[in-house]
C-alpha cells in the first residue's frame, strides 16, 4: 500500500483491513476491530441497502467523511450482486490529499470535485468544509446517509442539530441515516432536527450505535430515556 498522506499513520485493524490514524483529530478513521467489517455493519446493513435496492433502480448515498474510501469500496462491491441497479455515491471530504491517496484513479473535474465512474456505479467527492459543500446538494435526494465523520468530541460541527437539519433537507423521505456514535448529545441533535431516532446494534467494544429515519415512530421507552438525560443537543453557537 502507498505511503499514507502527511499527518496520517497507517493502522492494520483486526479483520486485516487497513485504516488511517489522523494526527489532526487524534483519532482513527475506523474501529481498530475491523475497518471493512465496521463499514458493512453500520452502513450497508445499518442503512438497509438490500431493502432500498428492492424498491429503487438507482440509489443515492451520501457519506459524510470519505476517509480511506472504504465506504465507497464496500458499497460498490455490494452493488455487484445487483448488476441491474445503479449507484450514485457522493461524499464530503475536507482533505484533498487523503482523497488522492485513497482513490488515485478519481479524476478532478473542477476545483473542488472529483469523479469516478465504473460500470453501474458513480463516485463524486466534494472537497472542502462539509458545512459549505452540503449546500450544493439537491433536496430530498439521498436514500441513505453514512454519518461517518470523526467523533463528536473531535469534530463537533458535523454533529450539531443544525448539521442534521441540513442532512434532513437533502434526505429522501425513505432515507435511513446510520452512524457508529451512540452519544446522547448526537441523538438529541438528530431529534431536534426532526429525525426519528432509534438505538442501533453494537459493533466490537461499543455498547450500541444510532440509526435515524424520517418516517418511523420512536420507541417510547427509548424516547423517555433520552428525555431524562440532562445532556443537551449540540449547537453551532458552541463551536462556530
Amino acid at each position: 500500500m502507498l505511503k499514507p498522506p502527511p499527518r496520517y499513520q497507517l493502522v492494520t485493524t483486526d479483520d486485516g483491513s487497513q485504516t488511517l490514524f489522523s494526527e489532526l483529530f487524534n483519532e482513527a478513521c475506523h474501529s481498530t476491530a475491523g475497518a471493512r467489517a465496521e463499514t458493512r455493519f453500520h452502513y450497508i446493513e445499518g442503512c438497509r441497502l438490500s431493502e432500498t435496492l428492492e424498491i429503487f433502480d438507482e440509489i443515492h448515498i451520501l457519506e459524510v467523511g470519505f476517509g480511506t474510501g472504504i465506504g465507497w469500496l464496500e458499497t460498490r462491491e455490494f452493488l455487484k450482486t445487483y448488476p441491474h441497479k445503479k449507484l450514485k455515491f457522493i461524499s464530503l471530504e475536507m482533505d484533498e490529499s487523503l482523497l488522492e491517496w485513497s482513490v488515485p484513479e478519481a479524476k478532478k473535474i473542477s476545483d473542488h470535485t472529483y469523479q469516478l465512474r465504473e460500470d453501474n456505479c458513480e463516485l463524486q467527492v466534494l472537497i472542502g468544509d462539509a458545512r459549505h459543500t452540503i449546500k450544493s446538494l439537491p433536496t430530498e435526494f439521498f436514500h441513505a446517509i453514512y454519518q461517518d465523520a470523526f467523533s463528536p468530541k473531535r469534530n463537533p460541527t458535523l454533529w450539531t442539530h443544525q448539521w442534521f437539519t441540513d442532512l434532513k433537507r437533502i434526505a429522501h423521505e425513505s432515507c435511513t441515516l446510520a452512524t457508529y456514535s451512540a452519544s446522547v448529545s448526537i441523538r438529541k441533535s438528530l431529534m431536534k432536527a426532526g429525525w426519528s431516532v432509534y438505538e442501533g446494534p453494537a459493533f466490537a467494544q461499543k455498547r450500541s450505535s444510532t440509526r435515524a429515519n424520517l418516517s418511523g415512530l420512536m420507541n417510547e421507552d427509548f424516547l423517555s430515556k433520552l428525555n431524562t438525560h440532562t445532556i443537551m443537543a449540540l449547537d453551532d453557537k458552541d463551536f462556530l
